[in-house]
């Protein structure tokens, strides 16, 4: 979170942090590695979610970004996974997989810009082309979706780098896993082919590559 976002909140000033925010924040300078969720959702209930969890024991540390603030939040370390599930939308269902084993590139790059309007658009067309009446159809014309990103970065000398991610995208009837870059530039490539390719494992494989990324 930039560091404009904890002044506003009152979080934190030209001294440093907060008493408070420093006391909750306190076991996240201990760790080298943290988990990077953003959700984005045509769904009112979902909208946009951001949230950093840095994991370390016994007391493991969550920083929710809303619309009111950021949040901050302390929880035992054993809850890291169930927060995990939770944020990233993973519940039990159906795989009803009709649609087509691709995402255009320019429907992941909206999404990542938080563009609602212009990913819209592109899954629109992405589902033009297949039958009308599939459920992968009438789940992106109803905007029944959501996409889930969840990102590892690992702290160097002076900054945070990526060192792996799992991009999910998520209709009533299926949880499937994106395949494609985070870098814009080689996203960017993909426009002229079917990529980036779906995969639609079950729903707990899709766990298990989540708690890699914590795991690491």
């Amino acid at each position: 979170m930039p560091v404009s976002g904890l002044v506003g909140a009152g979080l934190a000033d030209s001294n440093g942090l907060a008493c408070d925010a420093e006391a909750i924040l306190g076991p996240a300078s201990t760790v080298d590695y943290r988990l990077v969720i953003r959700v984005i959702s045509p769904r009112p209930s979902i909208g946009v979610r951001n949230v950093r969890i840095w994991p370390s024991p016994p007391r493991s540390v969550i920083i929710r970004s809303e619309a009111d603030g950021p949040h901050l939040t302390q929880v035992d370390d054993c809850n890291v996974p169930r927060i995990l599930a939770e944020e990233t939308l993973l519940e039990p269902g159906p795989t009803i997989h009709d649609g087509p084993p691709w995402i255009s590139a320019d429907f992941v790059q909206a999404v990542r810009d938080g563009d609602l309007e212009r990913a819209q658009s592109a899954l629109i067309d992405v589902a033009a082309k297949g039958p009308s009446d599939s459920h992968f159809s009438q789940d992106c014309r109803h905007k029944r979706w959501s996409v889930v990103l969840c990102v590892r970065e690992e702290r160097t000398r002076d900054q945070w780098k990526d060192a792996g991610h799992v991009e999910c995208f998520i209709i009533d009837h299926m949880h499937v896993q994106i395949h494609a870059p985070l870098d814009p530039r080689v996203l960017a490539l993909m426009r002229e082919r079917n990529a980036p390719t779906l995969d639609a494992p079950p729903r707990t494989a899709l766990w298990e590559l989540m708690m890699e990324l914590l795991a690491q």
